[in-house]
């Protein structure tokens, strides 16, 4: 089964429609691209690699076909699936004799989504059984309640009403992500979570307040991660808490590792880069001779230096021995990435 990184195109005119396909295969942690009509679609298709596309039929501006034979006569293989409600057998015959092409119809359930696209990237369908998990202990059981509308449904999440509770919660499942609500001080909370943290190390855990404003700092070397405000609202849970701590980052096929892109709104990107570092450093200390794949990480070559020169130093002092892959970001950061390897 693949466990690396795959990027699928979902192209269809209807904005819900391409949100419910995504929701569908979350849970695999790939990354996304969405396309409103076919032109968008051949351009996108044209720009980046993807390993697969969901294809409307029709649409306006350029619709599925015509936009298919476009992306095929450009030597475009990646797997191509017709998603349609009103698609004749000729037309799904035409573009199938293209090569690379499925067919399926509207409605759709989200099963189905998940059933091709697994069987044609060859995903691991074990994750499923094993969703990221979030402990929220609480004060105010409106808090997990909020929390579960606003992040993805695949997302499990566990509410605890005390540190006995959640201690208990915390032994019987793994973590990603601990949130801690109260109305006690930031100081005695920051106690609640020195505990738990010995119980959880390696999740990321915040507290909830009402003094916090969106966009707190990341505090990655204290038991508190740092401090959110109690209000959560979608782009704190989505585009923070959802992307930085819920979806897979980190992808390792054999000594193969894979670092998936950067999502949310610009003021995240620190966290996002920490978050990353601290995966590495994590999941491949195991690994003698790793090849780290940083292609999708943002152009900015002094944050991929920094991080390049502590993973490089924490890896080589734990015994392994990696190398590093930087793609188009190689020419922006290959002056400094040399000096920093040549000083391993």
């Amino acid at each position: 089964m693949r466990t690396g990184l795959c990027r699928v195109l979902l192209v269809d005119d209807s904005a819900l429609v391409r949100t419910s396909m995504q929701t569908a295969l979350e849970p695999y942690g790939l990354e996304f691209g969405h396309a409103e009509n076919g032109e968008v679609a051949i351009a996108k298709a044209s720009a980046s690699p993807w390993d697969l596309i969901f294809l409307d039929v029709v649409m306006p501006v350029m619709d599925g076909p015509t936009a298919l034979k476009a992306i095929r006569a450009r030597g475009i293989t990646t797997p191509v699936v017709l998603v349609t409600s009103v698609s004749t057998a000729a037309v799904v015959a035409a573009a199938i004799k293209l090569g690379g092409v499925q067919y399926i119809a509207k409605p759709f359930t989200p099963e189905l989504i998940r059933a091709i696209a697994a069987k044609t990237l060859r995903l691991d369908p074990t994750v499923l059984q094993a969703p990221p998990r979030v402990l929220v202990q609480h004060t105010d059981p409106a808090i997990p309640r909020r929390l579960a509308k606003l992040l993805p449904a695949h997302v499990a999440i566990d509410a605890s009403d005390s540190i006995a509770q959640s201690l208990d919660l915390a032994e019987e499942r793994d973590h990603g992500l601990v949130l801690i609500e109260s109305q006690d001080a930031l100081e005695e909370i920051g106690a609640v979570a020195g505990v738990l943290r010995r119980a959880v190390p390696g999740a990321s855990m915040f507290a909830l307040s009402d003094a916090a404003t969106e966009g707190s700092h990341w505090r990655a070397d204290d038991a508190l991660d740092g401090v959110l405000p109690r209000a959560l609202t979608d782009s704190l849970a989505r585009g923070f808490l959802y992307s930085n701590f819920l979806r897979p980052l980190v992808f390792i096929e054999g000594t193969q590792v894979q670092v998936a892109g950067f999502q949310g709104p610009a003021i995240y990107l620190p966290v996002y880069l920490a978050r990353v570092r601290r995966l590495l450093v994590e999941r491949c200390a195991v690994l003698p001779d790793s090849i780290i794949d940083l292609a999708n990480l943002p152009a900015d070559p002094d944050a991929v230096i920094e991080l390049v020169a502590h993973v490089n130093d924490a890896l080589r002092e734990a015994g392994a021995a990696p190398s590093f892959h930087l793609g188009a970001l190689h020419d922006l950061a290959a002056p400094q990435l040399a000096n920093v390897l040549l000083a391993a």
